[in-house]
Order: C-alpha cells, then sequence, then structure tokens
C-alpha cells in the first residue's frame, strides 16, 4: 500500500493553512479530477502562500492520499458509532450499511474522490478496498463460530458482496436529492431482507 507522507501543522496559524489545503484539494480533486489539478491550483483555491502547501506535503499525490485515508477513517469511525454496543451481527451490519449511506448522502464528494484512485494509480484503488475486505472478513469471522453467520460461504467474498451493497444503495440515494432519513431506512429494510433471506426462492 502506498504510505501518505504529511507533516502536521504545530501551530493554530499553521493548522487554519492546513485546514485550508485539504478543504481546496477535496474540492479541486472532486470537481476537475486529481489529474487535471496542479498544486497551483490548490494553492490559489486554499488561498495560501505558494510555499505554505510544501510545509505538509511534499505532492499533490501526499495530499489525495491524505484525503483518501481521511474518508477511510471516517467511514470507518461512523460504523463503529453505528455499532457500539450492539450484539448481533445482523443489528450491526443494519446499523453500519444506514451510517455508510447517511455518510455519503451528506458528503457524496466522497465517491468521486475514492473512485477517483481508479485513475490516479489502480493499485491505490485496489489497496482502499483490498484493506476494507480483510477488515470486514476479521469482523465476520467471530459471527461464523458463534454460528448467526452460515459457514458454508467464503467470507472474502461475503466481503466483497457487503461492501457492494453499501456503495450502490449508497449511490441510490445520493442520486435522490430529495431522499429524507426515512427513505434511507427503507432501502436499508429492504437490503436487510436479502441479506437475510437470500435473493432465490428454494425451487429444489
Amino acid at each position: 500500500m502506498k504510505k501518505c507522507e504529511y507533516r502536521l501543522p504545530k501551530t493554530k496559524v499553521g493548522l487554519k493553512s492546513f485546514k485550508k489545503i485539504i478543504k481546496a484539494g477535496k474540492f479541486l480533486y472532486g470537481k476537475a479530477g486529481f489529474n487535471s489539478t496542479s498544486i497551483n491550483d490548490i494553492i490559489s483555491k486554499a488561498k495560501v502562500a505558494a510555499g505554505t502547501f510544501y510545509i505538509y506535503f511534499d505532492s499533490k499525490l501526499d495530499l489525495y492520499l491524505y484525503l483518501l485515508d481521511e474518508y477511510r477513517h471516517n467511514i470507518r469511525r461512523s460504523a463503529n458509532e453505528a455499532t457500539f454496543g450492539l450484539k448481533s451481527r445482523y443489528d450491526m451490519e443494519r446499523a453500519g450499511l444506514k451510517a455508510f449511506i447517511m455518510y455519503v448522502k451528506k458528503d457524496p464528494l466522497a465517491y468521486k474522490l475514492i473512485w477517483e484512485s481508479l485513475f490516479v494509480d489502480p493499485e491505490i484503488f485496489k489497496d482502499y478496498y483490498q484493506s476494507f475486505a480483510l477488515s470486514y472478513i476479521k469482523h465476520l469471522e467471530p459471527y461464523v463460530k458463534s454460528g448467526e453467520i452460515r459457514n458454508d460461504i467464503d467470507l472474502e467474498t461475503v466481503a466483497y458482496i457487503l461492501m457492494g451493497i453499501s456503495n450502490f444503495v449508497g449511490l441510490q440515494m445520493v442520486f435522490k436529492d430529495d431522499a429524507v432519513e426515512a427513505d434511507i431506512d427503507f432501502v436499508v429494510d429492504e437490503s436487510m431482507k436479502l441479506l437475510q433471506a437470500g435473493l432465490f426462492f428454494n425451487n429444489n
């Protein structure tokens, strides 16, 4: 996995400039894309001195990786907060799915920035989702042992299926500008019906 190289600010003034750079980078990468955005564009949008960018980042790729790591952390934190105290895997999946959709509904640039990595460097895109899958597998394993999750399916495949549901049901809600929390609850419950009972009737 490519390592994000950056230097955190040490003063309040520095923190203010750092946040301006982060905000500008997120906006420009989301609007124009990574390849069409230059460091000068970021500096201009952030309204900071030319050398200020290089105090914290060596390249625009380092800034992009920082933003990607920030999304990864925030999405996981949202899920952890939503599932805190829950015992059953069903309840955890429902709460985690809703938390993800609520997050991307509030910040739809997350999709643009994350999927942009496929064009920045396919290895970054692959690493991003593989790391999520590995984490998912570790969280699912105890529930296979306890009998709540069936033991005859591959957990890696399950992890990608669950991530796929989150991604595309999330898009369903992002596409609907007037969607409210009740709409999100509806599609989450519809998704959980499939997870609980499966898609196909048993005709055997």
